[in-house]
């Protein structure tokens, strides 16, 4: 494999990792902003009130109040939630960028627990009984689009996944084809996509 082809599926394999690494918690839902959606709902309550509010609980009950969010959430849904959570790991010592000790970013992400969203049930293999179909159809579906992807075994409770053997060629719209890909097999909007914190 040439050095070029090599950068190239490097590339394409970290833009993999980054939506395996949604699927593994990094990003979800929310029901706050699903709360918000209904007409006669309030308002969420703003970021660093949520903060505050779940500072004061035990841990068990901050797990419970985490943002949840949906397949159908809106792009500028998502953006609140992750930059409520990237915000909250700035606070507590963990910067956006550079470098930080193993011990601040255990700290860090202890603090704002509460406000790491939720994936969607969909997208959660112990929420979702067709979660392995869906993966079928998505790694499917990648196929068909170009992809050489092939299912792979995952540790409890996914058991099942997907991972790159090679990528397409340039000028494909990878970002594009996982999303249709992803809405294809689970359903739901595009909001839902990697990306930080």
């Amino acid at each position: 494999m040439s050095n070029r082809t090599q950068q190239r599926v490097s590339a394409r394999h970290a833009a993999a990792l980054s939506l395996a690494a949604l699927a593994c918690g990094l990003l979800t839902a929310c029901s706050a902003a699903e709360a918000a959606s209904g007409p006669s709902s309030p308002a969420p309550a703003p970021a660093a009130q949520t903060a505050r509010t779940a500072a004061k609980q035990k841990p068990a009950e901050a797990a419970k109040s985490r943002p949840q969010l949906r397949l159908d959430s809106s792009p500028a849904e998502v953006r609140k939630f992750r930059a409520a959570y990237a915000g909250c790991l700035t606070e507590h010592g963990m910067p956006s960028k550079g470098t930080w000790s193993k011990a601040a970013e255990k700290s860090a992400r202890a603090a704002c627990e509460h406000l790491r969203p939720l994936l969607p049930p969909e997208l959660d293999p112990a929420k979702n009984p067709n979660y392995a179909k869906s993966v079928r159809i998505e790694a499917k579906c990648l196929q068909d689009h170009g992809f050489d992807v092939h299912l792979v075994k995952r540790p409890a409770p996914a058991k099942l996944g997907w991972q790159y053997a090679s990528v397409p060629a340039d000028g494909v719209d990878i970002t594009k084809i996982q999303n249709d890909c992803r809405v294809k097999a689970f359903g739901g909007g595009r909001a839902i996509e990697p990306g930080p914190a």
